[in-house]
Formats: C-alpha cells, structure tokens, sequence
C-alpha cells in the first residue's frame, strides 16, 4: 500500500513538473500575457486591460506599422524606485545602482515610423481636446493647437486616436529619420502617454521589441482582437 501511494505520489509529481514546464515554455517563447496600468493607449487599450502577444511574429516578419508591439523599454531602480529607459549603461542613471539589481520594464506603443521613416509631428489647425474640457479656461470659443503624424511628407491618418493631438508647448514638434533596426513608437491615447516624444532615446532597436499584441482577454466587454 505505501508503495502504491509513493507511487500515485511520483505520477502526480510528474504531471505537475511537466505542466510547469510546458507553461513556462509557453509563456516565455510563445505567448506572453501583459497588463495595461496607465491610460497611454486608451480608448483602444483601456486602463487595467489584460491581453496576450505573440512572441514569435517578428521571428519570421519585421514590425509593421500600426502594429502594437510589446517591448523592453528598460527598468525600475529598486534603491531609488525611478523608471529609465535602458542604455549602454549598465547602472541607474539617478542612483548608479547595477540594473540586473533592478525591475525590467515593459512597454507597449505602437508603431508609427519603421526603419528609414522621416517622421515630423506638426501643429497644423486648433480644435476643443477632452484635455482642456474641464479646466481653467472659461472662454467656450478656446481652441488649442493640434495637429498630426506626416510620413515621408504624407500625412498619416490615425482613425484609433481618442481626440484631437495637441502640438504645443509640452507636446513640442517633432522631426526625426528612423535609423536602421530600430522604430518609432507612439501611444494611442497621445495626449497622455509617455512615448518617444519624450525618451531619451526616441527609437526602439528591433532586439527590444518582444512580441506583437493580439488579443484582449479582460475585461469582458473589450474581449477581441487588437486592431
């Protein structure tokens, strides 16, 4: 009898040890299942959103734009508790502590400049933004500076933007050349999202880039595909 339950005991500890395996395969090679904690890509991507990438898709393809992409964007100091993108430091740029003491980070943006883009953010007419509705400014006519993404000259049309881009002041003009491997990354929600418009870096090497975004799974009333 005790040999029967050692026994049950060891096929149960198999079957654990393989279901462990083949999750963490699973997980770290295939898919890889994210949260979003901050309103950078709302409306489509909406804060507390659950959802799953596919880490073999730029094994065989390079990102394209419009994709929403998943990616390494560098770490959260553990001494200091600041977030900074990575570079060819190896240390915290606030407090000098090693990263691999430290919490990697990642993001998720999509792409808006591939490789040899020329991108230029211009402020090109006014409009009323959700970012101004409730503020200070009583003047009902005040319209504030907006504008759009041009690529290669043409502008770009974005049909997932929440409202209209403000191109002023902090949200300064842009214009860059997508160097070679690397890529341009913007949120969706572009008036509250931390994005290549402010790093340190603005472009995204392709070794950094983990997976594309393709499923969300919660909550439950934005299950679907990620367009």
């Amino acid at each position: 009898m005790n040999n029967a339950f050692f026994k049950e005991v060891a096929e149960w500890a198999k079957i654990l040890v393989i279901a462990f395996l083949v999750a963490f395969f699973v997980n770290n090679v295939i898919i890889t299942n994210s949260y979003i904690p901050t309103p950078s890509m709302e409306s489509n991507l909406p804060v507390g959103s659950r959802l799953f990438g596919f880490r073999l898709t730029y094994k065989f393809t390079k990102p394209k734009r419009g994709d929403v992409v998943i990616f390494d964007y560098g770490f959260e100091c553990k001494n200091c508790k600041e977030m900074y993108q990575k570079s060819e430091d190896d240390v915290c740029p606030h407090c000098n502590t090693p990263n691999n003491h430290n919490k990697k980070v990642h993001f998720i943006k999509r792409v808006i400049g591939i490789p040899g883009d020329h991108i230029e953010i211009k402020n090109d007419y006014t409009a009323d933004t959700e970012l101004f509705k409730a503020t200070m400014f009583e003047d009902k006519d005040f319209k504030v500076p907006c504008g759009h993404v041009y690529i290669n000259g043409e502008r770009y049309d974005e049909n997932y933007l929440n409202e209209p881009m403000i191109v002023n002041g902090f949200y300064k003009p842009v214009d860059v050349t997508i160097p070679e491997d690397t890529y341009y990354l913007l949120g969706d929600n572009r008036n509250n999202s931390e994005d290549a418009r402010f790093w340190k870096n603005p472009f995204i090497s392709i070794k950094d880039i983990e997976a594309k975004a393709y499923i969300i799974y919660w909550p439950l009333n934005c299950v679907g595909f990620i367009k």
